[in-house]
């Protein structure tokens, strides 16, 4: 199959490279014409457990025309999302699929004219080493949802599952971006301001009771039965104990977060529903005053 993935970030690479490796087209589209080049001379390099793979993949920089593609994977941040919307707009293809942090954009998908939108969860820990190098830290799974579209459009995404690289459907796609949802803003935004790996959360007791008070509102807000979901970021987090978070590393190189399709739209949602929380309110404003102070 011919896949048009936008974005060079952690994300893009990975799925990139998995998926070269199962000889599909691949074209990644990039933010500069720096990485486009680097990409097309010395190929994507893929580590995982002290293996290295290179990658000979083409790419260029995204500009207002995307080729013909059966897929179009789109691996940018959330708050990437606007600067690229004419783009995906003026898609020709039938088929897309988002691979997001946050809930901020479900409504914007919902109204594409697209006819088979598709939104994923990447349960895979991946960390960007350079322009070029993508370390894959932790194995793991990319829940996939229908947001509207017909069964062939399906099964042809989830023709990308391989025992190495999995795709998993899920029926309720609002469930698991939920469930995604609570456990990113419990862990990132904890792990970006005490400035501490996934482990430590819960290894460190105090860091712990602070990650609950967080949890449970976040639980309470997105109406998710918390005794289940709290013992999912338990094991998440001692899965990825040695990892630093998205957003850890975001405030860590000054870069802007994704705070606002994470904790955000949970606050936002807990005004509509009239919930008071202070725990929330306080996170959320720390690290929009962390962002302040970096830039």
């Amino acid at each position: 199959m011919k896949i048009g993935i936008i974005g060079g970030g952690a994300i893009g690479l990975l799925v990139a490279s998995y998926f070269h490796q199962q000889k599909h087209e691949i074209m990644l589209y990039t933010r500069t014409d720096e990485q486009a080049t680097i990409i097309n001379e010395s190929g994507i390099l893929l580590s995982l457990n002290e293996n290295i793979s290179q990658m000979c993949i083409n790419a260029k920089k995204l500009s207002s025309h995307i080729d013909h593609c059966d897929i179009l994977i789109i691996c940018v941040k959330q708050y990437h999302l606007e600067k690229i919307k004419s783009i995906i707009n003026n898609f020709k293809g039938d088929t897309i699929l988002f691979l997001q942090n946050g809930m901020s954009h479900i409504e914007y998908v919902k109204k594409l004219s697209i006819n088979n939108c598709f939104i994923g969860i990447v349960e895979h820990g991946a960390l960007k080493m350079s322009m070029n190098e993508i370390k894959h830290t932790g194995l793991g799974t990319i829940k996939i949802g229908r947001l509207k579209g017909n069964q062939e459009a399906l099964e042809k995404v989830l023709s990308l599952h391989t025992e190495g690289f999995s795709l998993q459907f899920e029926n309720n796609w609002l469930y698991i971006l939920h469930q995604k949802c609570l456990v990113n803003c419990t862990i990132n935004p904890l792990t970006a301001i005490l400035n501490i790996r996934n482990g430590e959360l819960i290894t460190n007791d105090y860091f712990k009771q602070i990650s609950k008070l967080l949890f449970n509102e976040v639980a309470r807000v997105l109406q998710l039965n918390e005794e289940v979901e709290w013992q999912k970021v338990i094991e998440i987090c001692e899965k990825t104990s040695m990892n630093y978070s998205s957003m850890n590393r975001d405030l860590y190189f000054g870069r802007e977060t994704e705070i606002e399709s994470m904790l955000g739209y949970v606050k936002n949602l807990a005004i509509q529903k009239k919930i008071n929380v202070p725990t929330i309110e306080l996170v959320y404003n720390v690290i929009k005053g962390l962002e302040k102070k970096k830039g």
